[in-house]
Parts: C-alpha cells; sequence; structure tokens
C-alpha cells in the first residue's frame, strides 16, 4: 500500500530529494511551499500523487489549518509526517543578535513544535504515525559561528526525546536524522551572515566562506540521506537517531568535529 507523507520544505535540497523519491516509488506526498506558486509547481510535478500547501513555517497560527488541509487531502490518512524545513545562522555568539536567534528558532524549533501538536490528535486517532525530524551534526555538538544554530537543533533534539516518549503509548514514534555536510544549498542560500565582526575570532571575522568550502569538499549528496532514511523507515523499527555522514556514531562524531576544528583555527 503506498504511504502517504507530510513533508515541509519540498521546493529544494533535501526535502526536495525526499519528494522525489517517494513519489517515484509511487508514495503520495504533501509538500509545504512558502510561496503559493511554489506549491502549485509541485502539485503539478505529479498531478495526483503530489499534492502542494503554501505555507510558511514561520507563521505558527497558520499551521494547523494547514494540517487540516493536508489531513482532507490524504484522505483522512498520513503515516509519515517529516519536519525538514529549516535554515542556519553565521556567527559567534557575542556577535550573534537575539532578534536573529529568536527568529531561528521561530523556524527550526516552534515551528517542528507545531506540526507536531497539530498532528498528535491524528496520530492518537490513527494508533500509529511517524514524525521524522531533520536535526543535523550540529545538534550533536558545538561549533564555533554555528551557535545559534546548534543551540535551535539541540532543542530540536529534547523536544523530538520528549514527544518520543510521551505518544509511544498510542503507536507513534519519532526519528531524528543527524547529517553530516549535505550537498545542497543550506549553506549558500539557507544560512544568513552577520555583517558586523568584531575582529575578535580569527577565522570565523572571515565569514562563512571556509563552512562553504567545507561542504564543497565534503558534503554527500542529498539521494544519500534520502535512501538511509527510507531504509530505516522501511525497515520497520527506525531507530530513535540516524547519524549520517560515516558509518557509525564514532566516525560521524570525528567529521563533525573537524568542521568545529576548521572553523576554530
Amino acid at each position: 500500500m503506498a504511504q502517504r507523507w507530510f513533508v515541509t520544505g519540498v521546493t529544494g535540497g533535501l526535502g526536495q530529494a525526499l519528494a522525489t523519491a517517494l513519489l517515484d516509488r509511487g508514495d503520495v506526498v504533501i509538500g509545504t511551499a512558502r510561496r503559493v506558486a511554489e506549491a502549485e509547481a509541485f502539485a503539478g510535478s505529479r498531478p495526483g500523487a503530489a499534492l502542494g500547501i503554501a505555507l510558511d513555517l514561520d507563521d505558527h497560527a497558520r499551521i494547523p489549518a494547514a494540517v487540516e488541509q493536508a489531513m482532507g487531502l490524504a484522505g483522512g490518512r498520513i503515516d509519515v509526517v517529516v519536519n525538514n524545513a529549516g535554515r542556519s545562522l553565521f556567527a559567534p555568539v557575542e556577535e550573534t543578535p537575539l532578534d536573529d536567534a529568536k527568529a531561528l528558532f521561530a523556524t527550526n524549533v516552534f515551528g517542528p513544535m507545531a506540526v507536531m501538536q497539530a498532528f498528535l490528535p491524528h496520530v492518537r486517532r490513527q494508533g500509529r504515525g511517524t514524525f521524522v525530524n531533520i536535526s543535523s551534526g550540529c545538534g550533536l555538538m558545538g561549533v564555533p559561528g554555528l551557535g545559534a544554530y546548534c543551540a535551535s537543533k539541540f532543542a530540536l533534539e529534547g523536544l523530538s526525546e520528549t514527544v518520543a516518549i510521551e505518544m509511544a503509548g498510542f503507536g507513534g514514534r519519532v526519528m531524528l536524522v543527524e547529517p553530516g555536510a549535505v550537498r545542497t544549498r543550506f549553506i549558500s542560500h539557507g544560512t544568513a551572515e552577520v555583517g558586523a565582526r568584531g575582529g575578535h575570532y580569527g577565522t570565523l571575522d572571515g565569514g562563512k566562506g571556509l563552512l562553504d568550502a567545507y561542504y564543497q569538499d565534503k558534503a554527500m549528496a542529498p539521494e544519500a540521506v534520502v535512501a538511509a532514511i527510507l531504509a530505516a523507515l522501511d525497515g520497520g523499527d527506525p531507530p530513535p537517531r540516524l547519524v549520517l555522514g560515516e558509518d557509525t556514531r564514532p566516525g560521524a562524531r570525528a567529521k563533525f568535529q573537524a568542521l568545529a576544528d576548521l572553523l576554530a583555527d
């Protein structure tokens, strides 16, 4: 039986790669995009299987209505919810404006939280359902220049762990995905950069150029991340955490540490 998915942020990067893979195998995808034209274009890409909803994840008040719309489009059942949409910010913590950090949390933490809150009654009614929350290697350790982003992913991880415990009694599951560098436009287009520099942080004062270079050199293909996610879910008992970038957690942590060391030099 074809599965029915709700995926945020399907217009590019990992979300687009995931949606494409799901549609190619015959599943139904309700995908969100920030703009109406983008949502319509997604729906037009695979009529009947790709269904688009215009949703700005920062508009938390709009999320419950979008979820109800998605449930209607899916015929009253959604099997997997993927909180994929997110963004980042590059700056030393000292130079990170609090308003920018709050905006980052609005997208990376409170957006997924609102999505889960809206879907949880449906998961409870269905007696099953899976949340896949896209975290990051930066949810495992601090990385210089990405303090606010790391904090948002640490918060998402704590939230996800709690939801997993709370919903276990009625058949719900949560899988956190913690990839290292992925070859998408996330750094070049999804990572804002604070302009003011105090000249106190060495490599960080040069901006995110080193980060861009690291991603170009070390990043894995988004299709590899998608394949790992689907393999974990199709196995029937997905792990609470899916660390990607190396074969083992210690290997993955070493890769993330290499990024931290590069930026700290």
